[in-house]
């Protein structure tokens, strides 16, 4: 299905609306935010606490997060993140106002804003799942990609701009309103009710959720694949990558000229994810992460710019098609029931190992050189990838029929 077709859905219309207006403030956040406490502490250290205190929640509570999705209306799930989202990006905003806050605030506001991704990601996921028919959802994924790939690109710029003319707080306050506005499009979002199981106790449920994972094998081998993709390939490419172009290339301008063709590699990688329908989904998922190796040679070499660069087109090409199959993927293949919480094992496998690797690679790089690192972290995540693709449930997985899954366990209330 084309993309204009797609979006004839009024209620991926609506979903996609939200999204692409909220994932355009989250790219204004961090660079707001930084620069907020950096004039407020002028410490690097409380920046950090700061930042951190966002990520922290997320990880712990993604996984609760993700039973109460299976358990209550996504939409309303998503809506009442959007709304805390709102309040307290916005309170971060008007502490700014006139006066120094203390450091305690700002860590609790960003807290507060953590946790409430923490609910708000995984059922996005199962929403999309209820409100886009099995054969459109390739084509969902790619154009919600797109739509982060696009925020990327311009939510730094704006913040920037805002920043100069206005100062950190309008900047955050901009990014507070883009909350508020993804509550009001998700509220008009209308789906089927979910038929459920009888409730039981959020323990046994997010049990349940961990024994969907664990029993679909290709699950848990993806998922414990693409958090390895994380520890190494990620933390590898943010802190070296940096620091190598400031030591063999241009500096920022050179690290610029990267991260700008990596978000064009993943515009071109969601448009032909809308089009492109493999018979092996994760076979096809993995070789795109494959294509996000090269560029950590390119770096461990100083290899000449042109390389560098295309290596980045490439970098932002496969993890944009990766990520599109991979959801696509878990949406075709697991039941509505579970999606929720079988997507939080997912959110927090990649969110618990990424920030323990940004934390180690530069003390490690350090220890024994960033070119050994970034060889490693390449040669690691490769084995790490070809291994799960050749397992029979990896390797064997395929594409939709169109088919949405069906359980025999299915009587209960409904939601």
């Amino acid at each position: 299905m084309s993309a204009i077709s797609i979006l004839r859905q009024p209620q991926f219309r609506r979903i996609f609306a939200a999204q692409a207006i909220s994932t355009f403030g989250d790219n204004i956040a961090p660079i707001a935010v930084a620069f907020a406490v950096l004039q407020v502490t002028h410490s690097g250290t409380d920046l950090g606490l700061v930042l951190a205190a966002r990520t922290i929640p997320m990880a712990v509570f993604v996984v609760l997060g993700g039973a109460w999705a299976d358990r209550l209306p996504r939409k309303r799930v998503m809506v009442v993140s959007d709304i805390t989202r709102f309040l307290s990006q916005g309170a971060f905003a008007i502490v700014l106002i006139g006066h120094s806050p203390s450091l305690w605030s700002l860590l609790l506001l960003q807290a507060i804003n953590g946790t409430a991704t923490a609910f708000f990601l995984p059922a996005s996921s199962g929403l999309v799942q209820e409100a886009v028919p099995a054969p459109d959802r390739q084509s969902a994924n790619a154009l919600l990609s797109a739509a982060n790939n696009i925020s990327a690109i311009g939510g730094p710029a704006l913040a920037a701009i805002l920043i100069a003319l206005a100062g950190n707080a309008w900047a955050l306050g901009v990014d507070a309103l883009t909350f508020a506005v993804s509550a009001a499009f998700l509220y008009g979002v209308v789906v089927a009710p979910r038929v459920t199981a009888g409730r039981t106790s959020i323990a046994k449920e997010i049990a349940e959720g961990f024994r969907a994972v664990t029993s679909r094998r290709w699950l848990a081998i993806e998922i414990g694949a693409f958090a390895e993709f994380q520890f190494f390939v990620l933390a590898s490419y943010s802190v070296l990558g940096p620091l190598i172009s400031e030591r063999d290339y241009s500096g920022a301008t050179t690290w610029a000229l990267v991260a700008s063709l990596s978000g064009v590699g993943a515009l071109v990688g969601d448009g032909i994810s809308i089009r492109l329908k493999p018979g092996r989904p994760l076979v096809a998922a993995n070789v795109a992460s494959l294509g996000c190796l090269p560029i950590l040679v390119a770096l461990a070499i100083s290899a000449p710019l042109p390389i560098l660069v295309a290596c980045g087109f490439v970098f932002g090409f496969g993890i944009s098609v990766s990520n599109t199959f991979w959801f696509t993927a878990m949406q075709q293949n697991v039941p509505q029931r579970l999606m929720a919480r079988v997507s939080a094992f997912d959110w927090m496998g990649s969110m618990a190992l990424r920030p323990i690797g940004l934390a180690v690679v530069a003390p490690v790089a350090v220890a024994i050189g960033p070119g050994v690192v970034l060889v490693v972290a390449a040669a690691v995540s490769a084995t790490t990838l070809v291994m799960a693709t050749l397992h029979p449930s990896v390797r064997d997985l395929r594409g939709s029929d169109g088919q949405d899954i069906i359980e025999p366990d299915a009587p209960g209330a409904t939601l």
